[in-house]
């Protein structure tokens, strides 16, 4: 018993204290069109580190980072917008790399690890669309330069995406008013820049199918769910 507090109130602090310990961590909200991204060093220091691993089969590829000389072959090879602010340079569990490629482009937490979810399962092994697609938000070829990295290193993967969702987020691809859409594209949109990544197209049904399976996904938080862990 706390000294000089009546045992109800004692019992009440209690229940407030264990509210807290029992609260989902707090996560980082999109941050408006046009804001810059973080530093690598700056993100870094924002994840909420955890021994916590759901997916130990990922530990090479989130141990694995881009030498100096791949950073630069991907610059010369990709026409990314934002290409100038990939590096891939992190080291941590799968959720901590989520968290960092999160905080570092100022993506919502919670909507990259759902999107990670709908992708990949978590799974950096996973591939798809017939061989053309890899890791954790399956970078696909021929759209996407550079699968060798994308397959090998977690953190390219997830900063590569960050990237380019906050291109899309923030009004770099005009040419999607240049193509079939369901309305006319235009920046501040995260969910429809989700759906862009997914169909190529800005919120098409097929992008809006994709944008309602990310949707259910977070409230869900499938990643936390007990059939999540060691579940194909």
């Amino acid at each position: 018993m706390y000294p000089g507090y009546h045992p109800r109130v004692t019992r009440l602090l209690a229940a407030l204290l264990a509210l807290v310990l029992l609260a989902p961590p707090a996560h980082a909200a999109t941050r408006p069109v046009g804001a810059k991204p973080l530093s690598d060093a700056a993100a870094a220091a924002k994840v909420k580190r955890s021994a916590w691993e759901p997916r130990p089969d990922n530990a090479d590829e989130n141990r694995r980072t881009l030498t100096s000389a791949q950073r630069k072959a991907f610059r010369r090879t990709s026409d990314m917008p934002y290409k100038a602010r990939v590096t891939g340079r992190f080291k941590g569990t799968t959720d901590e790399i989520i968290q960092w490629a999160a905080y570092k482009h100022g993506i919502d937490v919670n909507v990259m690890r759902a999107v990670a979810v709908v992708e990949s399962w978590w799974r950096m092994s996973t591939v798809g669309d017939n061989g053309d697609s890899f890791g954790l938000y399956q970078l696909r070829r021929p759209y996407h330069c550079c699968p060798a990295y994308a397959k090998r290193s977690t953190a390219f993967n997830a900063d590569y995406y960050g990237a380019i969702i906050r291109a899309y987020y923030d009004g770099k691809m005009p040419w999607l008013n240049d193509v079939e859409r369901g309305t006319d594209y235009k920046p501040g949109d995260l969910y429809g820049s989700l759906g862009a990544w997914f169909a190529g197209r800005w919120h098409t049904q097929p992008a809006n199918d994709y944008i309602q399976r990310v949707k259910a996904t977070l409230k869900a938080r499938t990643w936390r769910s007990a059939d999540f862990r060691g579940q194909d």
